[in-house]
């Protein structure tokens, strides 16, 4: 904050990349009133925020557990670029999900589909992360069969994602074909996965000849 400050009375004039990289870090640290200033304060200093802006902006209130100012500033933009933006659509679509507001994400993406924008893979992950987070397997489930449907296949981030759920809500019915798949696919396991199938293996919920499998992908 002091070098910033530091720059208008050198007399130098700061850019939008300037506000944008200072209320990105001051979201970062919780400052969200800070935040809020900077950006409140740009227009007086003839800068209109743009998209980079606007996505840093929304994820740092999503991230700050404050969706629903976040949804409203998505709204109050209106149908400009913003709304036609992907990678919006996915912060807002995380953020409601991490913050249990699961009805939100999924009328957000729902909205993208009509919209006829094609979610990403990132966005697919983060909306089967939501489903599996309430327990809402079946849902997420159909959501990854859909991707490879849609031309965007799931990538290894994806297959991790939803292992996990399958783990932490018991459901083993796929976990082993899920192995194979990501096997044929080249993919390897985080290890935040291993993790949870150590765990049920030696709670006695998986069956012990899984390890082979599991340690073939284990990166070397």
């Amino acid at each position: 904050m002091h070098m910033f400050y530091e720059i208008t009375r050198k007399g130098l004039k700061p850019s939008i990349v300037t506000y944008s990289t200072m209320i990105q870090g001051l979201f970062r640290v919780g400052r969200c009133g800070d935040a809020h200033k900077l950006f409140d304060e740009m227009p007086a200093q003839g800068l209109i925020p743009n998209e980079c802006t606007y996505r840093i902006i929304l994820d740092g209130l999503c991230n700050n557990h404050q969706v629903e100012e976040a949804l409203s500033l998505f709204h109050l933009v209106g149908d400009s670029k913003l709304n036609s933006d992907i990678v919006v659509y996915t912060i807002l679509i995380e953020g409601a999900s991490k913050c249990g507001k699961l009805d939100i994400a999924r009328a957000l993406f729902h909205d993208l589909v009509v919209k006829g924008l094609q979610p990403n893979v990132r966005t697919y992950t983060v909306m089967i992360n939501g489903f599996c987070g309430e327990g809402l397997l079946r849902e997420a489930k159909h959501l990854f069969l859909q991707m490879d449907e849609s031309g965007c296949p799931p990538n290894n981030v994806t297959y991790n994602v939803l292992l996990q759920g399958y783990l932490k809500n018991h459901n083993y019915n796929d976990v082993e074909m899920l192995l194979h798949e990501m096997d044929g696919r080249g993919y390897s396991l985080d290890a935040s996965t291993v993790s949870l199938f150590i765990d049920q293996i030696a709670a006695g919920s998986l069956d012990r000849s899984m390890l082979k499998l599991i340690g073939s992908l284990v990166p070397k």
